[in-house]
Formats: C-alpha cells, sequence, structure tokens
C-alpha cells in the first residue's frame, strides 16, 4: 500500500442546496460510512473487448449497497471519503457526485488514481491486478462527522481492521455510544496462518463477513489452490464453518454475528442463538443454466454488506432481517459490468438498473422466505404427526387394546386437537423473530 505524499488537499462536494438545507434541519452525523477504496477498472471481456474506466473498489460497491435504501435528503447520511490522483476521470466523479451522499475526495497532485485490470478468463472468472499502487483510507482521512457515523464498514487485513476500530473510538465523540464495525477480511490475508489474528480482530468487531470460500481458507480447510471450493456451499460445510467462527468471540461483549457469503446460494447469517440461510435474490435455474440477470458478480459480497448495513438501520438491528436487504443490494450489483445505474424519470423519481425499485425486490424476497418457511413447516408437521400416530399404534399393540369403532370416533377429536397444537408451536418455531411486525 503506498504510502500517503504531501501534496494532496482534502476536497467536501457540497450536495443540492435544497437536500443541503433539508439536512441542516434535520439530520446531523452519518449513519453509514465505508474505509474501503474506490477503483478505475480496466476490464477485458473473454471476447478480448477491453471496457475502459469502470468505477469500482470494495467501498463504491458497498456505498451503492447503501444508497440504494436512501433516497435524498436521508442519502445524505451515508459518507465515503476515497482517494484521487491527479488522473481521476470526470466523469466518474459526476457519477459519484450523482449519488447524493456526503462525499469527500482526497485529492493527490503528484499521485495517479489506483487502477486496476480485471480480466476474464471466462464469464466466471475474474483475475484483478493493480495497475498503480493502492492508497487506502485511514480514520485520520475522515471529516470529525464522518467518525461519527453508526456503523462502519472495512476490507482489510486483521491488523488493519484492528487498527481502524482503535482510531475511531479514539477520534469519534466520546458521548455517542461504540458503532457498529462490519468487517470483510480481504482475499490474500485469508490464509490459515492469519487465523489468530483474525480471532483478535473479531473480538473488536459486531459482523464478520468472509464469503466461502474465504472462509474455508481461514479455517485450513482448503489444502491447494486447485482444490474445488463449490464443497464449501452446501449448508452442511457453511453450518460447520459458522460454528467454528462462534466457538471464538465476536464482538466486544461475544454477541456479534459470522455471515458466510455463499454466491449464488446466498448466505448463512449466523448467531450463537440461530443460524437462517438467506437466499441470494437471483439464483441459478432449477437446471443449473445461470440466470440471464448476472451479468458480472464483481463487488457483490461488498454491496451485500452495505445493504445489510443499511438494514440494520431499517430493521432495528436484526441480523436476519438485514441480510435481505443485503441480497436485493447485491441482486443490483450483479446485473452489469460495474456499479448499478441511477437515472431519473420525467418527475425525478429514482430509476435503479432501468428496473423495479429496491423495495419492490425485497417484497418479493420476504415473500420466497416465507413460502421456504411453509415448505419446511409442511415437512415437519408431517414428520411429527406420522411420529405420533406411530407411537400410539405400537402403544395399542402393547397393551392388547382393539379400538372399534366408537373408540376411533372418540380419539378424533383428540388428534385433532394435538395436530393443531402441533401446528401452533411450529409456526412459533420457525416465524417468531424471522420477519418484522409489518410482514
Amino acid at each position: 500500500m503506498l504510502s500517503r505524499g504531501c501534496e494532496c488537499v482534502t476536497i467536501l462536494f457540497a450536495p443540492t442546496l435544497f437536500s443541503l438545507l433539508l439536512f441542516i434541519l434535520v439530520m446531523t452525523d452519518p449513519y453509514l460510512c465505508s474505509l474501503s477504496q474506490c477503483i478505475i477498472d480496466d476490464i477485458k471481456l473473454p471476447d478480448g473487448t477491453f471496457r475502459k474506466d469502470v468505477l469500482s473498489g470494495g467501498g463504491v460497491y458497498a456505498t451503492y449497497g447503501m444508497r440504494l435504501w436512501f433516497s435524498p435528503p436521508e442519502s445524505l447520511r451515508i459518507a465515503y471519503s476515497f482517494h484521487a490522483g491527479y488522473d481521476f476521470p470526470i466523469n466518474i466523479l459526476e457519477k459519484l457526485l450523482s449519488l447524493n451522499i456526503s462525499l469527500t475526495q482526497i485529492w493527490h497532485s503528484n499521485l495517479p488514481s489506483i487502477r486496476g485490470l480485471a480480466t476474464f478468463t471466462s464469464a466466471d472468472q475474474r483475475i484483478f491486478v493493480y495497475q498503480t499502487p493502492p492508497i487506502g483510507t485511514v480514520p485520520a482521512d475522515l471529516p470529525s462527522s464522518y467518525l461519527n457515523s453508526k456503523i462502519f464498514h472495512f476490507i482489510c487485513s486483521p491488523s488493519w481492521a484492528s487498527q481502524h476500530i482503535t482510531e475511531i473510538l479514539k477520534l469519534r465523540d466520546k458521548q455517542l455510544p461504540p458503532p457498529i464495525f462490519v468487517w470483510e477480511p480481504v482475499p490474500n490475508s485469508t490464509i490459515k496462518e492469519n487465523l489468530q489474528s483474525c480471532v483478535e480482530a473479531m473480538k473488536m468487531v459486531n459482523v464478520l463477513s468472509p464469503n466461502h470460500e474465504e472462509a474455508a481458507a481461514l479455517l485450513g480447510l482448503i489444502s491447494g489452490e486447485d482444490e474445488e471450493v463449490d464443497r464449501f456451499l452446501s449448508e452442511e460445510m457453511l453450518m460447520y464453518m459458522a460454528d467454528k467462527f462462534l466457538s471464538y468471540q465476536i464482538g466486544p461483549q461475544g454477541n456479534g454475528c459470522v455471515i458466510i457469503r455463499a454466491s449464488y446460494k446466498g448466505c448463512l447469517v449466523a448467531t450463537k442463538e440461530k443460524k437462517e440461510i438467506i437466499p441470494a435474490y437471483w439464483t441459478i435455474s432449477r437446471d443449473g443454466i445461470k440466470n440471464p440477470h448476472v451479468i458480472d458478480v464483481t463487488g457483490a459480497g461488498n454491496a451485500f454488506c452495505g445493504g445489510f448495513m443499511a438494514g440494520l438501520l431499517r430493521s432495528n438491528n436484526d441480523v436476519f432481517e438485514a441480510a435481505l436487504y443485503g441480497s436485493v443490494s447485491a441482486s443490483f450489483t450483479v446485473e452489469q459490468l460495474g456499479a448499478p445505474r441511477l437515472e431519473f424519470d420525467q418527475n425525478g423519481n429514482e430509476i435503479w438498473n432501468s428496473g423495479e425499485s429496491p423495495y419492490e425486490r425485497l417484497h418479493k424476497l420476504k415473500q420466497r422466505v416465507k413460502e421456504k418457511i411453509k415448505e419446511r413447516l409442511k415437512v415437519k408437521l408431517k414428520e411429527r404427526i406420522q411420529g405420533k400416530l406411530k407411537n400410539k399404534d405400537t402403544n395399542h399393540h402393547q397393551n392388547g387394546i382393539e379400538t372399534g369403532e366408537m373408540d376411533k370416533d372418540n380419539n378424533i377429536g383428540k388428534d385433532s386437537s394435538d395436530i393443531i397444537s402441533d401446528g401452533r408451536d411450529l409456526i412459533d418455531e420457525n416465524f417468531r423473530d424471522r420477519m418484522s411486525p409489518a410482514d
């Protein structure tokens, strides 16, 4: 990571006058802030064609994942600070400004912008290399109001995660409650040799979110570079890895959670109390064919984390419901190369990717989750009824009772009551705490 040169200046961009006045009147510090990078990508596609100057970077995707859920003027509660060199493209700056968020550019007159080359060897395989030295954002780069955010996101090594948290707590307003920290371990740090340093960092963060491959590598479950990693997408392996992480302390009080992002399977959200598979919005078809809506999965995990952070605010810190917001944010990210497209209709209403709104997708995803829960309920209820009937038959035979028609009639009411009672118990077990009261 490149050290900072002395020839730099911090630029805070002003939002539209109307939004700024509303923000001053009704709002104060930001809600959400990402400390991760803004990268300008050149993309080489499998057919050899190039796309130049594509807005990218983990911080950018996370910020877009947040922004989907906050329209102006509330969008100003999203804070993002990024490094830009002397060659930063003006059209990309304009795209960031169009988000109408709290935006700060740290401009380096003597350094190039952070640039990368993403080479697609196939539709699903991508190789990324930096073309210029990266510059990491640190808490000292942030304006004082950004430091007072409620939730922070960063993608970094375990040591940097610990440093970021220590600095934020040192610099922010001491009268505010502690913030929530969402940490994505940077991929090149997820090796088994770093597990202990990761365990130490986990004590300081509230949410740990590796993907399935990173989780497996960190836990030492991957023995070689060419090992088939799809086996870690199974529910059994996801549960096993989550239990491993939960065996360590996550969060200052040990009440944090781990979210293992699992590609088209969605993610596993796990706390000490329960675990839940949250589906991806766009999944593969039943015959295994790639979903036509999925163009490029770059940044989907980062966008998920940004949407998850927004979901925490919208759901009163319910990590399971917040993950539904994350899945929807990821769905907008995979539909094109680069970040989602924000446009406006003739009445000034926001349109994302020329399609349905994030809240429409959230409603659909909640309905899908409910249907899956109902399916599980039916299976469990059937198993429980069959088990009770089998036990009754066994007891009758053991006691030498031959049940007549009158006995059967007398037992119908009791059996029906038992079935209804079992059904209610199962509904309580499966629905309680899984959906918001509004659902």
